[in-house]
């Protein structure tokens, strides 16, 4: 019974973090563009940074959400004026994106506040002897993948 009781309260603390990263990603923040952006909102941003000229497609492929979805999302950044759609010369069809100044700047906040963010995690599991961070990894790939059996099964 104290087995099971250690064991709960390790799950207990896990979703307790998994709560407070999750509430994290509810929270709009300025990324030094004075307007608020939503986590799913400067996500977009970074994809389209990362990817100048993407296309609607990839980019719904790339966060697992339809073509639908997407371009509503696209509709309320373009009239935050932080992308740019335009059509490809060699497809009619295809509507790549960019981002305008006003997205660069969110590309780049957004990029500085992980790299603060991160650093301290970084920090943390550098302090922690080597074959504690092989198991750590291990551990979150196997929570990955149990995670995955649930979201793609």
């Amino acid at each position: 019974m104290a087995e099971k009781i250690k064991y709960l309260s390790i799950i207990d603390k896990f979703n307790q973090m998994l709560n407070k990263f999750n509430q994290i990603e509810k929270n709009p923040r300025d990324y030094g563009t004075g307007m608020l952006l939503y986590p799913s909102e400067v996500h977009l941003i970074e994809s389209i940074g990362k990817n100048p000229g993407i296309n609607v497609t990839e980019l719904a492929k790339i966060h697992g959400i339809s073509k639908a979805a997407i371009s509503q999302k696209l509709q309320k950044l373009e009239e935050k004026e932080l992308i740019q759609r335009f059509k490809d010369n060699c497809n009619e069809k295809a509507v790549l994106l960019k981002l305008k100044i006003k997205g660069e700047v969110a590309f780049k906040g957004h990029e500085n506040f992980h790299s603060t963010m991160d650093a301290v995690l970084i920090r943390k599991i550098n302090d922690l002897p080597s074959e504690y961070m092989e198991t750590f990894e291990r551990l979150i790939d196997e929570i990955n993948m149990y995670a995955d059996s649930f979201l793609f099964s």
